[in-house]
């Protein structure tokens, strides 16, 4: 008779015991930039009552007169026009966890909140991209790249050229790319070469951290191949509701469970679709 042999694939199987690690491993996540460089200037004017924010703007006067010494002068006038910031998007994200599973299973519900906060900011972004429209009239703020998909310093210069056309600040200017755009940056000796960078270096860490031409680069692959640059003043948003995380217990429905209820309330607007560039 041939020897017997245990192993853990047969006789031994029911005693080899398994570990659940308490440390998960944790899914990619794309990057939000937008939620967190656009402004929010008029938020703390909606935190109580009310659902409407009126943003009046003052246009410039027409250039002064030169006037004479025994001259009369008229009196010049502007039009003051309005925008209307409303709190109208309710953003949420719910999940019901049982009771026997929050006894029995590994600490599961503050991973489950962290991602439900995460759902809601992805949100709030794709909102933020979506309500984006730039000048598409005399100039035209919607380019193409001058080669294919390919981000080129021309077309960076291109873009900075339609905003500085338009008076914009050159601070808090930001450019938003996606990862195939982000990395043609490399491509470009200027942005890379050690005679023009002031700190770091990007090929080494494989990261832009100081601005292209004016523009504070960020990376999201959110947005495909449409690369955004614009001054933070664009678009606002305002939340009159600040992110809430509440539990409640569905006991009263007869469910031995708990639901967990992520919302937050917002409004949206962009102001000004000639602060905006985008190249696709």
């Amino acid at each position: 008779m041939s020897d017997q042999i245990m192993g853990t694939s047969g006789a031994l199987s029911v005693i080899v015991p398994e570990v659940w690690s308490r440390r998960y491993y944790d899914v990619l996540l794309a990057e939000l930039p937008f939620n967190s460089v656009i402004s929010r200037d008029w938020e703390g004017e909606i935190q109580n009552l009310g659902d409407t924010v009126k943003i009046s703007s003052f246009p410039e006067f027409s250039d002064a007169t030169e006037l004479a010494e025994d001259a009369a002068n008229d009196a010049d006038s502007v039009t003051v026009t309005q925008q209307s910031l409303v709190i109208n998007k309710r953003i949420v994200k719910d999940f019901i966890i049982t009771n026997k599973a929050m006894l029995q299973s590994l600490p599961a519900v503050d991973k489950l909140r962290e991602l439900a906060v995460y759902a809601i900011n992805k949100k709030i972004q794709k909102i933020i991209i979506a309500d984006t429209i730039p000048s598409a009239s005399a100039p035209d703020h919607q380019i193409a790249y001058d080669s294919g998909s390919i981000l080129g310093l021309a077309d960076i210069l291109e873009a900075k050229e339609l905003l500085d056309a338009q008076d914009v600040p050159m601070s808090n200017r930001h450019v938003v790319l996606g990862s195939a755009q982000a990395n043609d940056v490399f491509n470009i000796t200027g942005f890379t070469s050690s005679d023009f960078i002031v700190a770091g270096n990007p090929l080494t860490t494989g990261e832009l951290t100081q601005p292209l031409l004016g523009f504070m680069p960020h990376m999201t692959t959110e947005v495909g191949a449409v690369a955004y640059f614009f001054h933070a003043s664009y678009f606002t948003m305002a939340a009159q509701q600040g992110l809430s995380i509440k539990e409640y217990d569905l006991g009263l429905q007869g469910k031995r469970a708990a639901r967990i209820n992520v919302d937050t309330l917002v409004g949206f607007k962009q102001l000004d679709n000639k602060r905006v560039v985008t190249i696709s």
